[in-house]
């Protein structure tokens, strides 16, 4: 979904998807989710080397539970909501550009996986604290 100049992705949003720690087949679709960060990254990188052009990004990621579904009655869109896209969407807002930031519960999920993560500062998010 494109919210402006935004781009949001989700992924393992199946009707019975409850995340309750203990499913690995959620935690691989964070792995997932983070692997298309990566391959975003190195997209944009050879769009900007052919096209002279220098876009940039930022990315927040976040895991959890959500609302989904189709809402409009003229145009209807299928839609997501909740404190877990809340999160996801501050973590993009307030992130660096040319790096993915993401939520300390979403990295002790990934560690095991393999993935490496840079600590950063905290940030103060609005209506959420640090």
């Amino acid at each position: 979904k494109t919210i402006g100049a935004t781009y949001m992705v989700a992924a393992g949003l199946t009707p019975k998807a409850v995340y309750d720690g203990t499913d690995t087949d959620l935690d691989q679709y964070l792995c997932h989710i983070c692997e298309f960060a990566f391959a975003m990254q190195e997209c944009i990188k050879r769009i900007n080397k052919h096209s002279f052009n220098n876009f940039q990004l930022r990315i927040g990621i976040n895991h959890g539970s959500l609302v989904a579904g189709v809402i409009g009655a003229t145009k209807p869109q299928y839609d997501i909501w909740g404190n877990t896209v809340n999160v996801a969407s501050r973590m993009e807002s307030t992130g660096k550009v040319g790096k993915i930031q993401i939520t300390e519960e979403s990295c002790l999920l990934l560690e095991p996986y393999g993935f490496r993560f840079e600590e950063s500062h905290l940030y103060k998010l609005r209506g959420k604290g640090q």
